[in-house]
C-alpha cells in the first residue's frame, strides 16, 4: 500500500516541503513549495522565532495543499553531535540504559540537556575474539530541538521523525552502484545553505564522519554588503550578477568580493575533509556531491574541484524518484534541484524500517510521552461520549417500554443481582500461579536452543543493498523436523529469502555484503530470474546459520523477566 510523506526542510532563509508517494515502485514526488522567512527568524541553522516561522509554514501548506499533517523534519547545526564509538555486544535496551552514564564521555553535551539517540553499524569479533559492536551515536541539544518542534506544532503540524540532515542527504544522492560497493573509497556530499554547510562523508551508504559548518551562502551576501556599504538586499541581487568580465564595474567587483569570501568558504570544507582522512580509519575520497541553495555561487564547484584535487559534481535528488504533477514547470525544476536534496532525503525516511532495524530520531522522550498521553485520552473521552450516547438512548428506549415505576425498579433491581453474581464468579483466578509457571518451562524448554532471528535479522538489513527488497524469509533451526529441514555439523540451522533487485547486480551486491556477516556461512545464490515486463530480476539465496547466530541467554532472560 503506498505511504504519503512530507519532508519539511526548515532552512535559514526559507521553508520548503517535498510531498513523496513511497510504494513498491520508485518514489514519486507528488508536491514542492517554499516560502520566504523573514531575517533572523532562523540563525545558524537553529529556529529563534517559531511563531515567525510557524506563520510561514502555515502560508507553505496553504499555498500548495499538502495532503497530510504529519512532517519529517531535520536538524544540521553545530549544536547536533555525530560519534562512531565501539563498545562491547549488547541489546539496544541494554545500550540505551549504559548511554545515560557513559554519554558523557563520548559526547560534549551534558546528558540531561540532550536528546541521544543510536545505530549499531556493524558487529563484529575483536582482537581477542571478544564479542564488539561499532554505534553511530547521534546527540543534539534539547532545546534547540524544542525550538524546531514548537514552530511546528505552532503551524497545526505533527512531526513523526526528527532526522539527521546530512542522513537525509545520503538518503537522496546515494545511488545504489556495484562498482562503488566494490571500491574501497568513500564519497563527500557538501550541501551549502544560506547559513550551515553539512558535510558528511560515507562508504556504501554507511556515514563514517558528519560536521555542521556554520558557513554559507549568506557569509558572501554579508562580505558585499559590508564592502560595498549597500543594503542585504541589493547585496543577494548583486551576487546574482556578478561577472569578472562585466563592463560594470560595481558588477565586476561584487565579482571579485564574491571570489573571496567563497575561497574561504572552500577552505573550510577542505578542512573538514582533511580532518577526516588524517583519521586512522579515514578512507580516500573520491569524488564529491555539491548540493545546496548556495552551492551555485559563483567559483565554488570550480574551485573546489581545484583545492581538492578530485571530481565535484552536482547533487541530482530528482534522479532517485520520479516527478510526478507538481505544477512547476521543468525548467524552474531543475534550477530548483540543489534545494530538493534535503527535503526528499527527509521524505524518504517515511520508508517502512527493515526487520530489526530501529528508526535513529531525535525526538525528545517527553514530546513523545505526552503525545502518547494526548492520543490515550482522546480515545478515552471518545470512549466515553460514545458510552454516554449509547447509555441515552437506551434510558429513552426503556423509558417508552416501561409500564409502572415499581415495575422498573423491581427490574433493575434483579439485574443488578445478577451482574453481581456474573463478576463474583469470573473474580477467582485460583490457578494463575500454576498456569505461569507452566508457561515459564515451556519457554525455557522452547529457547534453550534459540536461533536470534530479530537480530540476524537486523544484521542484514544493515548490510543489505539499497536496490535490493526481499520477498519471503524463512528460516529453520538445526535438528528440526520439516520441509527443508539440514543438520550440517557446525551449523545451527538455515536460511533461504526470495528477493528483488532491480538487474542482476542488485543479486551480486547481496552476495557480496550479507556474505560477509559471522552469523551466516555458506551464502548461495541457487536461482536468479530476470522478468521479462518489468525487468526486475528475482532470486533466491541460501546460507547455514553459524553459532553465532544464538541468541544465547539474552532472550530467555528477557522472557522470563530475569534481564
Amino acid at each position: 500500500m503506498a505511504t504519503r510523506a512530507v519532508g519539511l526542510d526548515v532552512g535559514t532563509s526559507a521553508v520548503r516541503a517535498v510531498e513523496v508517494v513511497l510504494g513498491r515502485e520508485q518514489p514519486t514526488m507528488t508536491r514542492f513549495g517554499q516560502v520566504a522567512l523573514p531575517a533572523g527568524a532562523v540563525r545558524d541553522g537553529e529556529v529563534a522565532d517559531p511563531p515567525a516561522v510557524a506563520s510561514a509554514i502555515r502560508r507553505l501548506w496553504k499555498e500548495v495543499g499538502f495532503r497530510t499533517r504529519q512532517v519529517i523534519v531535520g536538524v544540521g547545526n553545530q549544536r547536533v553531535v555525530v560519534r562512531q564509538a565501539e563498545l562491547p555486544e549488547m541489546s539496544d535496551e541494554d545500550l540505551r540504559s549504559a548511554l545515560q552514564f557513559q554519554a558523557e564521555d563520548l559526547i560534549p553535551i551534558p546528558i540531561e540537556e540532550a536528546v541521544v539517540d543510536f545505530q549499531v553499524l556493524e558487529r563484529y569479533a575483536g582482537s581477542e575474539q571478544e564479542a564488539l559492536m561499532r554505534v553511530l551515536l547521534v546527540a543534539a541539544q534539547r532545546d534547540m530541538v524544542r525550538s524546531l518542534l514548537a514552530a511546528v506544532e505552532g503551524a497545526g503540524l505533527s512531526a513523526t521523525v526528527v532526522d539527521l540532515i546530512p542522513f537525509a542527504l545520503m538518503r537522496s544522492l546515494t545511488t545504489a552502484s556495484l562498482v562503488a560497493d566494490l571500491e574501497a573509497t568513500a564519497q563527500a556530499i557538501v550541501c551549502v545553505g544560506a547559513g550551515v554547510t553539512n558535510v558528511v562523508v560515507h562508504q556504501r551508504g554507511v556515514p563514517q564522519f558528519v560536521r555542521m559548518l556554520v558557513v554559507g551562502g549568506d557569509d558572501v551576501t554579508q562580505g558585499i554588503a559590508s564592502e560595498l556599504g549597500v543594503d542585504l538586499e541589493t547585496a543577494e541581487d548583486l551576487k546574482r550578477r556578478a561577472d569578472p568580465r562585466s563592463d560594470d564595474e560595481l558588477e565586476a567587483r561584487t565579482a571579485q568580493i564574491v571570489a573571496d569570501r567563497a575561497a574561504l568558504l572552500i577552505e573550510e570544507i577542505r578542512g573538514s575533509l582533511d580532518y577526516y582522512q588524517a583519521q586512522p580509519e579515514g578512507a580516500q575520497i573520491s569524488r564529491v556531491v555539491l548540493t545546496g541553495g548556495a552551492s551555485r555561487t559563483q567559483g565554488l564547484a570550480e574551485g573546489l574541484a581545484q583545492t581538492l584535487g578530485i571530481p565535484v559534481d552536482p547533487g541530482r535528488p530528482l534522479l532517485g524518484v520520479r516527478v510526478g504533477r507538481v505544477g512547476i514547470p521543468d525548467a524552474r525544476l531543475s534550477e530548483a534541484e540543489p534545494l530538493l536534496a534535503v527535503p526528499i532525503g527527509l521524505a524518504l525516511a517515511a520508508r517502512p524500517p527493515d526487520t530489526g532495524v530501529r528508526r535513529l530520531t531525535l525526538m525528545p522522550l517527553e514530546v513523545a510521552a505526552v503525545r502518547a498521553q494526548r492520543r490515550q485520552n482522546a480515545v478515552a473521552a471518545a470512549g466515553v461520549a460514545a458510552l454516554a450516547a449509547l447509555l441515552g438512548l437506551g434510558w429513552l428506549a426503556r423509558q417508552n417500554q416501561v409500564t409502572s415505576q415499581r415495575d422498573r425498579a423491581h427490574q433493575a433491581q434483579t439485574q443488578a443481582a445478577a451482574v453481581r453474581q456474573q463478576v463474583a464468579r469470573l473474580q477467582p483466578v485460583t490457578n494463575l500461579d500454576t498456569q505461569l509457571a507452566q508457561r515459564r518451562r515451556l519457554v525455557s524448554q522452547s529457547l534453550s536452543d534459540d536461533v536470534a532471528w530479530t537480530r540476524l535479522l537486523g544484521e542484514v538489513a544493515t548490510v543489505i543493498p539499497n536496490d535490493v527488497w526481499l520477498t519471503s524469509f524463512t528460516g529453520q533451526k538445526a535438528g528440526v523436523s520439516g520441509a527443508g529441514a539440514v543438520s550440517v555439523p557446525g551449523t545451527v540451522g538455515t536460511l533461504s529469502v526470495n528477493a528483488m533487485g532491480f538487474d542482476h547486480s542488485s543479486a551480486a551486491r547481496w552476495l557480496l555484503r550479507v556474505g560477509d556477516l559471522r552469523s551466516l556461512a555458506g551464502l548461495w545464490l541457487p536461482s536468479s530470474t530476470r522478468a521479462g515486463a518489468t525487468g526486475l530480476v528475482t532470486f533466491t539465496s541460501t546460507a547455514d546459520l553459524t553459532a553465532a547466530a544464538r541468541s544465547g541467554a539474552d532472550r530467555l532472560n528477557q522472557y522470563l523477566g530475569n534481564g
